[in-house]
Order: structure tokens, then C-alpha cells, then sequence
């Protein structure tokens, strides 16, 4: 967690709040698929409305922060473009909210999700919901 004085108090964030802003930035980014896939250690539902925290981790380290990022590209967007779009967004949002300096945000592409199977996915999760 990170400690800052402010004078009357200290303000702690938690490792889950910079996750989720993480999570919330990488889920606008053109290309970053939303799909269930069930790739890589049970990681099935990247990005969701209900858990943003899925594919994500964090070391906090006094008051820098490093993220690992674990998405799935829809097929036809450019990997690097969606990558670091992702990188960008995601250091500026932290930052921005947090005050706190993002020393690396590692992007791994799990997946290329193609229309069909996306489509699929969303029939399969409407179901089960």
C-alpha cells in the first residue's frame, strides 16, 4: 500500500484501487478483447463489467508502481498499436489518480480472438447469465 501525510492523516492505497483504475483504462482500449477464452491460469474473464481485476498484477514499491497486464487482441487490430495504447493509457490514468509514479507496464498478448468466437463468447455468457 502506499502512505502519504497530508497533514491530519495518511492516505493508503490499497493494491485492488490501482488495479481496477488498470483494469477500467485497459477495458477502453480499441482492439483489447473482452472475450472468455480460458488461456493462461484460469484467467477467463478479462476485463469484464463485474471484475476488472482479472489479468492484472501490481508491485507497489514505496510510491512507484509496476503493472503486468494480460489481454486478448481482437483480430485485425495491430498487436504493438493495441499494446502500447494500452501502456499509455493505463500509466496516465494511475498517475493521474493516484499521484503515484508507474515505473512499467508489461503487456502480455495471451490470445488473437477472432469476430466469430467473440460473437460466440457473448452468446455463450449471455446464457449463462
Amino acid at each position: 500500500m502506499d502512505n502519504e501525510n497530508l497533514g491530519i492523516g495518511q492516505v493508503k492505497i490499497s493494491d485492488d484501487v490501482v488495479i481496477i483504475i488498470a483494469g477500467i483504462a485497459t477495458s477502453g482500449v480499441k482492439g483489447v478483447s473482452t472475450a472468455r477464452t480460458g488461456v493462461a491460469d484460469g484467467i477467463s474473464n478479462l476485463f469484464s463489467k463485474n471484475n476488472y481485476s482479472k489479468g492484472i498484477k501490481v508491485e507497489l514499491n514505496e510510491n512507484t508502481v509496476v503493472l503486468d497486464i494480460f489481454i486478448n487482441v481482437e483480430y485485425g487490430y495491430k498487436i504493438s498499436e493495441v499494446a502500447k495504447e494500452v501502456q499509455s493509457v493505463v500509466k496516465k490514468e494511475i498517475e493521474t489518480m493516484t499521484d503515484m509514479e508507474v515505473a512499467a507496464v508489461n503487456v502480455h498478448v495471451l490470445n488473437i480472438i477472432q469476430e466469430k468466437e467473440k460473437d460466440k463468447e457473448v452468446i455463450e455468457t449471455d446464457i449463462i447469465e
